[in-house]
Order: structure tokens, then C-alpha cells, then sequence
């Protein structure tokens, strides 16, 4: 049950991934163009790029997974309901 669930919340949580990925990719491009000559502060940058990156990814699969919690609640709910009427 727990890798089903663990499972689904991949699946669920991949586009929110990508918005993710998206900025971080922006996030490295503006550390390129800012940083033409200091490889030092580029790595610097793009070490703050990753750095946010983590923790998008870490918020949007929390997002998920209490809204997996709240559905699985609603339908524990309704099977309640049913069996019992």
C-alpha cells in the first residue's frame, strides 16, 4: 500500500516537477549572463539555483501529498457511508 501510494504521488507531483525544473533552468541562464568572467560566482549562482530547486520540488510534493490525504479521507468517508445505509 505505501508504494502505491508513494507511486501515485510521483505520478501526481511530475508536472508541478517540471514548473520546477523550468525555473531552475531560467534561474541558470541569468547566472550565465551575470557572471560572464567569474566562473567562482557563476558556481556560486547556480549553487542558489539548485538550492531553490529543492525546495520547489520538496513544496509542490507536500502540496500533493496532502491533497492525496484529503482524497483518501473523502473516500474512506463515502465507503463509510455506503456500508453502513
Amino acid at each position: 500500500m505505501r508504494y502505491l501510494v508513494l507511486s501515485a504521488l510521483l505520478m501526481l507531483s511530475a508536472p508541478a516537477m517540471a514548473d520546477c525544473s523550468t525555473e531552475q533552468t531560467l534561474c541558470e541562464a541569468k547566472c550565465k549572463v551575470s557572471n560572464l568572467t567569474d566562473d567562482a560566482a557563476l558556481t556560486g549562482c547556480k549553487s542558489k539555483c539548485m538550492a531553490k530547486r529543492a525546495a520547489c520540488s520538496t513544496e509542490k510534493g507536500a502540496e500533493t501529498a496532502v491533497q492525496m490525504g484529503k482524497d483518501a479521507w473523502e473516500n474512506t468517508k463515502s465507503f463509510i457511508k455506503g456500508a453502513t445505509e
